[in-house]
């Protein structure tokens, strides 16, 4: 009716993320009923990148164990994920099936704290592919370097979620 106002509709398929608890994606979409399963780009152990080397500790002679992969929600791509961690920690980046964290937790190592930095960006024609957007359509940018409770360096994530499809939501107090 026009003159009343303004009003935002809700939209059932996006999905919203509090940002109160560290958790995996496996975890936050069966949390939400929903199916998760990813599609592998690569895994493999290399020499680590520069980033690497200074944002995850590791010196010339390590090993980082890197993984790529397209996370789906039943059957709609969500997200890009790119993580790197220390080969000490993830010697066999092979093993990692749905949720790295779950294979971490079993040994001892998942991170119990995480920096994380969220930003808007446009989907590259790599990007857009992969997740099923348009080249241009805003996307989040999601950097999150994770730490045990030792306070060493366990995880470097540069992921990037639909931006029509994924909320951050935060609790300020």
């Amino acid at each position: 009716k026009q003159g009343s106002g303004t009003y935002v509709a809700s939209n059932p398929s996006r999905f919203e993320q509090p940002l109160r608890h560290l958790t995996s994606f496996t975890e936050d979409m069966s949390r939400r009923g929903m199916i998760c399963h990813s599609r592998w780009l690569s895994r493999g152990l290399h020499a680590p990148s520069n980033d690497e080397l200074m944002m995850l500790g590791l010196s010339i002679s390590d090993q980082v164990a890197r993984l790529s992969r397209i996370r789906y929600a039943d059957k709609l791509p969500i997200a890009i994920e790119r993580s790197s961690l220390p080969g000490s920690v993830l010697p066999d980046p092979e093993a990692v099936d749905q949720s790295l964290y779950r294979l971490l937790d079993s040994r001892g190592t998942r991170p119990t704290r995480a920096i994380q930095r969220i930003s808007a960006i446009n989907a590259t024609p790599r990007d857009a592919e992969l997740l099923e957007i348009l080249v241009g359509d805003a996307v989040l940018k999601v950097e999150r370097i994770s730490y045990l409770a030792s306070g060493q360096t366990v995880e470097l994530t540069r992921s990037l979620y639909r931006g029509d499809a994924y909320d951050f939501v935060s609790e300020l107090k």
